[in-house]
């Protein structure tokens, strides 16, 4: 009786994956595009970090220039109409 394995290795031939696997050439290239891919989302992760801090900072700067000027409006509506003469 012959085990499982064997009744199937007639069936594929699993010689390319195994030289496949078994390439370190390959395995080298394609763990140097991972290393590669993983640099750059890494760089592009941190220039999108660096535009957070900026509109964060823009928007911090626009939020107090809108309440001066909210201010402002307040003391001009307290002190009411002023005459234009003509």
């Amino acid at each position: 009786m012959e085990d499982g394995f064997s009744s199937y290795s007639s069936l594929y031939d699993t010689s390319s994956l195994l030289q496949f696997c078994n390439d370190d050439s390959a395995s080298a290239a394609s763990s140097m595009e991972v290393t590669d891919r993983i640099a750059s989302l890494e760089q592009r992760v941190q220039m999108q970090e660096d535009d957070i801090q900026l509109l964060k900072s823009a928007l911090a700067d626009v939020v107090r220039r809108l309440n001066i000027t909210e201010e402002q409006q307040a003391v001009l509506n307290r002190k009411g109409p002023t005459k234009v003469d003509h």
